[in-house]
């Protein structure tokens, strides 16, 4: 077998769901979207110093910034659609993270999928860059021919529709590359996600807003957060798939989901606004790190979204703890900001019944 077949053989075998090789060439039509889009210049601004520390997604355009011998790019999509997720959790957190791949960590399934298929890729005598580097995913994976785009600004798959995990590999070795598949498969007339989006975050087809959307929003610091978006995400502390359900190429998809996830059929029963508003270090450990952004430390990002999602729940029954929560977090004026509204809104509601 040819090197590439070699490659992509094992990674189906590893349990990867797509595997496509394209050239390490520039994204150029990535990078001039970027530029053009001014809510984006926090992440694109070509004068490094009005954001420092920032990654600035226009140099990761270009994989030779990073990694100079670098010629192809393997590319790896991993599906999460097959799973019933329990509504406890679904109403709370979004499927990319309940699946436990998104931003894979040393010691998780994932991230011990991504190690391997890297340790194999590198016996073959390939070297790899093993640096911070956030290539462009979709377009990776659109230009290796694995994925299509979606107006919402989803990755599609034919199996798994959006509901899939990006990976990139960037590598020294001449490869076979694939056909492309840079293109939209939505029909034309359709903006059912458009219409779906509470915060109006997909301002066009491909055009997202990063200030509205509920993923950003959600892992911003304390007070970071834009107040008069609180009442637009429902009980949702961790990314929502609004837009993802309300799309006709996911349809079929979400019907042939049949298949349980043992540790999330525990955790439905063990998940609690509660216990995240008062979130210790047990209860991160064992409810919040595997399946919210595992790499987020600040608990207070959790206890503010929990505050939020108890505001909009319209359960009167939440009263009682944040009303403790005023005081137990005294000392902390951006979190008592979000636990006050949301007392505001259950006793304006508790008051209307």
């Amino acid at each position: 077998m040819k090197v590439t077949d070699i490659i992509k053989r094992k990674g189906l075998e590893l349990g990867f769901s797509h595997i496509g090789i394209t050239t390490a060439e520039p994204f150029i039509e990535y990078a001039q979207e970027l530029l053009r889009r001014p809510d984006y210049a926090i992440w694109a601004d070509p004068d490094r110093s009005k954001y420092p520390g920032r990654t600035y997604l226009t140099e990761t355009a270009t994989p030779k910034n990073y990694y100079p011998q670098g010629t192809s790019i393997i590319c790896a999509t991993l599906g999460y659609s097959q799973y019933l997720y329990p509504e406890e959790l679904t109403r709370h957190v979004a499927r990319a993270y309940l699946c436990r791949s998104y931003v894979p960590q040393p010691n998780d399934l994932a991230g011990i999928r991504v190690a391997e298929y890297k340790r194999f890729i590198k016996s073959l005598g390939i070297g790899m860059y093993e640096g911070e580097c956030d290539l462009p995913q979709r377009a990776a994976c659109a230009r290796a021919g694995i994925i299509t785009y979606g107006k919402n600004n989803f990755a599609y798959t034919k199996e798994d529709g959006s509901f899939n995990i990006l990976f990139t590999f960037l590598v020294d070795t001449v490869l076979d590359y694939d056909e492309p598949t840079v293109r939209c498969d939505c029909p034309e007339s359709c903006h059912k996600c458009i219409d779906a989006c509470p915060s109006q975050a997909i301002a066009a087809p491909g055009r997202l807003l990063p200030r509205n959307c509920a993923m950003n929003n959600h892992q911003l610091p304390l007070g970071a957060f834009p107040d008069d978006l609180w009442d637009k995400f429902s009980t949702s502390i961790h990314g929502c798939d609004i837009c993802q359900l309300a799309c006709p190429r996911n349809a079929a998809v979400l019907k042939r989901a049949s298949r349980k996830d043992p540790f999330l059929e525990t955790l439905k029963d063990e998940f609690d606004l509660e216990k995240v508003l008062f979130l210790d270090e047990d209860y991160y450990e064992t409810a919040i790190r595997p399946i919210m952004y595992n790499y987020i430390r600040d608990m207070d990002l959790f206890r503010r979204n929990a505050a939020i999602a108890m505001g909009n729940s319209g359960n009167s029954a939440y009263i009682t703890p944040l009303e403790k929560a005023l005081t137990v977090y005294k000392d902390k004026p951006e979190l008592l900001k979000p636990i006050v509204w949301a007392l505001g809104r259950l006793r304006g509601e508790e008051k209307s019944n």
